[in-house]
């Protein structure tokens, strides 16, 4: 009986007896095998494992759509198919039958049926955001404009051309050269006290406020020396003709007036930038503070006239001086990057800490400033891994230190403008870290075993939401985002434009969806928190452009930027108005309504690409096709 069962537990029938199990009297008979359609099933062995765990000669579980172990390492679940050998004719019938289902669903849905209602709530079918397995989760971060043209709502195979004004980026100059009708106020080469000493005010006050890269004492030093001395070729000569040119070309925040580049200012600026540019070679083949500063503010001016990829090389080639500073290299370096030892103030004198200061300064302000703009240059060597982030460094740069021999000749006004800088400084590198960090967290995202990606990342969406608002709380009160933005100065403006970013970033998985994942076929559950993350997204895309459109004439090193993002939220409210539009159309039920006054930021993007055209060939193009989509959603 023993060794019968054995047999039984392989699957295998007892095909004979033997003689002395005979009755006596009576020949052997040869025992016929079951029929295939008996009540009673032999027992057999577990499902085949899936390719990957037979590979590596493991249990597998055969979960569907993917095993516990591809699901865990992210490998794709190939399951070999069912052997059907083992089936009764019944069940036979039963997986015939299903065959024939899915034919007759999969053709109707070729020939149209998909405009037969549909529940609101639930989708048949499989995609990538349902399960977890063989996700592009590059679709998971903000993408750039490329990118959005080639969505299929937006059907724009026939001004296609139009996208290669993007590339004219690589050829030559982004902006749009005019000649100037009128003449500097003063020669570049002849710095006098008294219109310098305005510059200077300019520059210190509404440029390097929002990146404090320079020691104002020292640098007004310097421009005192070359005023009573003449310019020479030395680094110090190109700093202070740098801070004229970005001093001229600055303007208040909260002002009406306006640089043109038919305006004398600009013609000043651009006389004292070709002035520096001379001097740019001489700096190239050294490196040191004052070498990375040069580049820095030479990429910084280079922002403010639109040229975005000659400010990304100026930027690149700071942060390449920032590679020998030494506390780069004195500091501890682990696992995971530098560590705080380059904070040892105690050890240090006051000097040592005022070139820590310099040094960690313009290493972050050209490391953010690269890493902002690499994203939407998408240059050919220099492109991010689609599911890579840039992780920020562990450190922040230390503000300067206190000296009281120093302090108690400083004006009140010194005092308010280093303190506000600092402050200001501080709070978007801690934003942008925190951005950063949930943005990895959403790539690497993986969900539990009975839960979709979209599910999981949605429930998980709560946390994200948190850290930003604990971010905002923990602002100084000389930064709050408390207020209403039509009161902000310019430091509270570029913050509150970042935040911006942030809750686009935590919101675009759930926006793409509904835009780029069709109502019918998608196997997207739209549970109401699916739904209310994504209008979320779309209303955030809205708040964009309200938040930042008193910056709109706003000439800065990160109007640019601006510009871009803003245009991008306009085609992803257009992208989605057509989708609702089309879905309409068709009878279908899209998973949520289009947020009120979303009109209005399509227009608002327009009149900010219709303002700045004329000097940026990129405007220029975003323009056309923000016309061409505002036509076809009308």
């Amino acid at each position: 009986m023993a060794s019968v069962q054995g047999l039984l537990i392989d699957g295998i029938e007892p095909t004979s007896l033997s003689a002395s199990d005979a009755s006596p009297g009576q020949q052997p008979r040869r025992k016929r095998p079951a029929p295939r359609g008996t009540a009673s099933y032999p027992r057999k062995r577990a499902v085949t494992a899936c390719q990957v765990c037979r590979a590596r000669r493991t249990k597998c579980d055969n979960r569907k759509p993917s095993c516990s172990f591809c699901a865990k390492v992210g490998a794709q679940c190939i399951q070999s198919p069912v052997d059907l050998s083992s089936f009764d004719p019944a069940s036979l019938r039963i997986l015939e039958r299903l065959d024939e289902l899915e034919e007759v669903v999969r053709s109707s849905s070729s020939s149209g049926a998909s405009q037969l209602p549909q529940h609101d709530d639930y989708v048949p079918g499989t995609t990538p955001l349902g399960s977890h397995t063989d996700v592009d989760r590059s679709k998971f971060r903000p993408q750039t404009i490329e990118n959005i043209l080639e969505w299929p709502c937006l059907q724009l195979n026939s001004i296609q051309d139009q996208s290669l004004a993007f590339q004219l980026r690589w050829r030559h100059a982004e902006s749009v050269t005019v000649q100037a009708s009128t003449s500097p106020a003063y020669l570049a080469d002849e710095l006098e006290p008294q219109h310098t000493k305005v510059l200077l005010d300019n520059f210190f006050n509404h440029v390097h406020i929002k990146n404090p890269v320079l020691d104002e004492v020292q640098t007004r030093r310097i421009v005192t020396r070359l005023c009573l001395h003449g310019v020479d070729w030395s680094p110090e000569s190109c700093i202070a003709l740098l801070v004229c040119a970005l001093g001229a070309i600055a303007t208040p925040f909260d002002s009406s007036q306006v640089v043109t580049q038919d305006s004398e200012a600009y013609a000043t600026a651009k006389s004292f930038y070709s002035a520096a540019r001379k001097r740019l070679g001489v700096v190239l083949g050294t490196s040191g503070v004052l070498e990375a500063q040069c580049l820095f503010l030479a990429g910084a001016y280079m922002m403010c006239i639109f040229e975005r990829v000659k400010a990304w090389r100026f930027f690149m080639q700071s942060l390449a001086c920032c590679q020998e500073f030494d506390f780069l290299h004195r500091s501890r370096v682990g696992s995971d990057g530098i560590h705080d030892n380059i904070h040892a103030y105690g050890m240090q004198d006051y000097q040592s800490q005022q070139a820590s200061t310099a040094e960690q300064a313009i290493y972050w302000s050209a490391w953010k400033s690269e890493r902002e703009l690499r994203p939407d240059l998408q240059a050919p060597d220099f492109r991010l891994p689609k599911t890579e982030v840039a992780i920020y460094p562990p450190f922040f740069p230390t503000p300067p230190a206190p000296s009281e021999d120093l302090q108690s000749g400083l004006s009140d006004e010194y005092k308010q403008r280093e303190r506000v800088s600092w402050y200001f400084y501080l709070s978007e590198i801690s934003l942008r870290r925190l951005s950063s960090r949930i943005a990895d967290e959403i790539l690497a995202f993986q969900p539990q075993y009975d839960e979709t990606l979209l599910e999981g990342l949605a429930k998980a969406t709560s946390e994200h939401e948190a850290q930003a608002d604990e971010w905002v709380m923990a602002l100084p009160e000389t930064m709050t985002l408390q207020s209403s933005p039509n009161e902000d100065d310019v430091c509270k403006f570029v913050l509150r434009g970042h935040l911006i970013n942030l809750y686009e970033t935590i919101y675009w998985p759930f926006v793409d969806a509904v835009i780029n994942c069709p109502p019918c076929g998608s196997g997207i559950h739209w549970s109401p928190l699916l739904r209310n993350l994504a209008h979320k997204g779309l209303q955030k895309h809205i708040e964009r452009l309200q938040v930042n459109r008193p910056g709109f004439r706003h000439r800065h090193h990160g109007t640019p930027s601006m510009i871009y993002t803003c245009t991008r939220s306009a085609m992803v409210l257009v992208a989605a108005a057509l989708v609702a539009k089309d879905n309409t159309e068709q009878g279908l039920s899209l998973p949520l309504e289009m947020p009120p006054d979303w009109q209005n930021a399509v227009v608002a993007a327009m009149e900010l690409n219709r303002y700045w055209e004329n000097e940026s060939l990129e405007s220029r193009s975003m323009l056309h096709m923000l016309e061409v989509l505002w036509q076809s959603v009308r």
